[in-house]
């Protein structure tokens, strides 16, 4: 009779042939490339992340890693491609917090980044920064608002799209505060950053890397959104600071794995994405692109950002941690999101 061991092992077995994996498959993995889908255009911040995640990753791993570049349909096609790859551990995605706004801005996203995917970890966080032409007579971002309400339809503002962070921001402000507030939405974040220098619009949201536009007085930032002031925007305050806690965005860069990964699978890309996330290389690669590294041990981290709400610019957190904080993620978008009256059509 066989012993009880022997039948776990054989119930293991079946457990992954159902998945579609040799039962080696997941000792000596990763035996060959690694596919990492990027949700945008080559040359976005998120494109930027992934390839400076895979390098390291790559490094850890010993194996290859291909980036592919998956942009479209608001993340929906990148998403489709890891929905439908097999739970080998050789397609990951790169996943933002959009992620968890897009069920409540586009009503065919199918997917629920906690229940339809693997979660990893999570890698990153940013912020977004408001700034406005020079000529715009608004020194603060009060005054920026009391200029908007006595101007209505003057002030325009830039952001990379309908539907992303740079423009939820925004709304945000506009919700909070009554701001007269007039959307221009740009493919991209580049021409969104050159137009108001260029006088063509009044404002802009940008993300802390595109924020060095503004030095040398080509923009003036107002405020950043930000738990603190980043260094590279020392002397712009928070958007905290001035007394709107509530008009917070922060922008977070997460890993995902097909549904149903198997755990000794799952447990080495963590064990790997912490070391990772951990390296002063790595954490100085992410200043010079607007994330600053800020990690914390994986159970207080968890613990630290669900109690006390704050997403910190670079952060690593764990699978189980990540998909609670996705879940609460998509909660306050839930309330907000129809609040601001924002729904894009397919």
């Amino acid at each position: 009779m066989p012993n009880r061991r022997t039948i776990n092992v054989i119930a293991l077995a079946g457990v992954m042939l159902l998945l579609g994996l040799a039962p080696g498959q997941t000792e000596d993995y990763p035996s060959r490339p690694v596919r990492l889908i990027i949700t945008t255009p080559a040359g976005s911040l998120v494109d930027v992340l992934g390839r400076l995640f895979a390098q390291d990753l790559s490094d850890r791993l010993g194996q290859t890693i291909v980036v592919d570049n998956r942009p479209g349909a608001m993340t929906q096609i990148g998403a489709d491609a890891l929905n439908r790859a097999s739970p080998d551990g050789y397609t990951l995605m790169i996943v933002t917090s959009e992620a968890t706004m897009l069920p409540f801005l586009k009503k065919s996203y199918r997917y629920d980044p906690v229940k339809d995917f693997t979660p990893i970890a999570l890698l990153a966080t940013s912020w977004t920064v408001f700034a406005v032409n020079p000529k715009v007579p608004a020194s603060t971002l009060a005054e920026l608002i009391a200029y908007s309400k006595a101007n209505p339809g003057r002030v325009r503002y830039g952001s990379g799209g309908v539907g992303g962070a740079l423009h939820i921001a925004v709304e945000m402000l506009r919700l909070k505060t009554g701001a007269d507030l007039v959307h221009v939405p740009y493919r991209g974040g580049g021409q969104a950053a050159s137009d108001p220098v260029a006088g063509q619009i009044e404002m802009v949201s940008l993300g802390l890397a595109s924020a060095r536009v503004a030095e040398g007085g080509a923009l003036r930032v107002l405020a950043q959104t930000g738990p603190r002031r980043h260094p590279m925007l020392a002397d712009a305050p928070t958007t905290a600071e001035l007394g709107m806690p509530d008009v917070r965005m922060d922008t977070w860069f997460g890993l995902l794995a097909p549904p149903d990964t198997p755990e000794p699978i799952v447990a080495r890309l963590v064990r790997e994405s912490d070391a990772v996330v951990n390296q002063p290389g790595f954490r100085e690669k992410l200043f010079r692109i607007g994330c600053d590294a800020a990690w914390m041990p994986p159970t207080e981290f968890g613990i630290f950002m669900r109690d006390d709400a704050k997403k910190w610019d670079a952060a690593w957190m764990p699978p189980t941690e990540f998909g609670i904080f996705m879940r609460d993620d998509a909660k306050k978008w839930e309330k907000l999101i129809p609040a601001m009256g924002i729904l894009m059509v397919d």
